[in-house]
């Protein structure tokens, strides 16, 4: 038996309910019929939910003898479990594709019973806002996204878990509220923000949104001289995560 079904036969994630033991999956109560193999794999997702499951794994365990068919199969069987969880590869909220290398599971799972899987936290840093009026300062901005993301994700996976930035990316310059995009993505905070440059001089400001009512939890403004980039990326992208851990982890 593997991790997951001992620790709790049922998982929840969004609408959705996974009976382990009796191989079900409900939304909103009702039973969704799901053939053997999508439900295989996204008991496999599951049981790594947040990290990735290689398409090699995925062949290993559910194709043992065939090589021939093996990729239309995988293919087939992950598009019928996308239509059932009204997924989508483009901007996926349960199953994230990763090119060439298999796939993540990328949204909260609580496992009842389980006091820090119910009690994990979900963090979205969207694209901060490039205010410089400067194309050339984009790669600047993108990689402060990428870093603020990276550095948040370290603070405690097993109760904090950060969007991935392909998912992310998806709502840079969006019209959507926090609260669309909240509900989307199923997070409970939102980091935005936003580069502002004068001549040498770097302005970051970054705000934390609560999802459930829209209010501010946390902002605050750092001034650099524009030397170094990826020195002032880490730096700053640091210092946030530090500032924000009291706020995303308050125990």
């Amino acid at each position: 038996m593997n991790d997951t079904q001992s620790a709790a036969p049922l998982v929840r994630f969004g609408t959705f309910e996974v009976n382990l033991h009796s191989r079900e999956l409900r939304k909103h109560g009702m039973r969704i019929r799901l053939e053997e193999k999508p439900f295989q794999i996204l008991e496999l997702l599951l049981e790594r939910a947040g990290h990735v499951v290689t398409r090699r794994a995925l062949r290993e365990k559910l194709w043992p003898d065939t090589v021939v068919s093996y990729e239309h199969g995988l293919n087939t069987a992950v598009n019928k479990l996308r239509d059932l969880l009204g997924d989508s590869s483009r901007s996926p909220r349960f199953v994230e594709t990763l090119p060439r290398l298999g796939y993540r599971f990328i949204a909260p799972v609580v496992q009842p019973g389980n006091t820090w899987a119910a009690a994990k936290r979900m963090l979205l840093v969207l694209p901060f806002e490039n205010l410089c009026g400067d194309c050339e300062q984009e790669y600047f901005v993108e990689g402060l996204t990428e870093e603020m993301i990276s550095q948040l994700g370290q603070l405690d996976p097993k109760r904090l878990g950060v969007i991935a930035r392909t998912s992310a990316v998806q709502y840079k310059a969006t019209k959507k509220s926090i609260g669309e995009i909240a509900a989307e993505l199923h997070v409970d905070c939102v980091l935005e923000g936003s580069v502002r440059c004068d001549g040498g001089r770097v302005r970051i400001t970054g705000q934390l949104i609560e999802a459930r009512d829209q209010t501010h939890l946390w902002s605050a403004t750092y001034d650099r001289d524009f030397r170094d980039v990826l020195d002032v990326q880490t730096e700053v992208a640091r210092q946030i995560g530090k500032a924000l851990a009291p706020e995303l982890l308050p125990d």
